[in-house]
């Protein structure tokens, strides 16, 4: 778990998921020993719409959107969209170095370029593989 999951799980549990209760980042961060790094994580932790700023400086509140991502980060299921869309950015990624690859075999055919090609579909089959269940 990355630092900006560990403090918006405090959050979640210092609020109970409620998005009516307001949090001091600087007690916060100061009991979990990152407090020289504030700016860095309350920008980041409402960039990401986990918190909501409010008038009061580093005192946020946690969004919907916050809870939900805390849930998720605690029960420690994945985010199966974004891992789709990262595995599709990889297929269609690999799928355009196999198209190098097979018009450098086509101008000179060999046997290691057969053999790099062949462990390339092997590759994007994995990648479908992993792809498909979610779909």
């Amino acid at each position: 778990m990355d630092v900006y999951h560990k403090i918006l799980t405090k959050i979640y549990e210092v609020t109970g998921g409620k998005d009516s209760v307001e949090v001091d980042l600087n007690d916060l961060l100061k009991q979990e020993g990152f407090y020289s790094n504030i700016d860095n994580i309350s920008q980041h932790l409402a960039t990401e719409s986990w918190v909501a700023e409010t008038p009061r400086p580093r005192v946020v509140k946690i969004t919907h959107w916050g809870a939900a991502e805390a849930r998720r980060v605690m029960t420690n299921t994945p985010d199966t969209q974004r891992e789709v869309a990262k595995d599709a950015n990889r297929l269609l990624a690999d799928s355009r170095e196999l198209i190098i690859m097979l018009e450098e075999f086509a101008s000179n055919p060999n046997g290691s370029k057969f053999k790099t090609i062949e462990k390339r579909f092997e590759d994007l089959q994995a990648l479908l593989g992993r792809i498909r269940p979610n779909m």
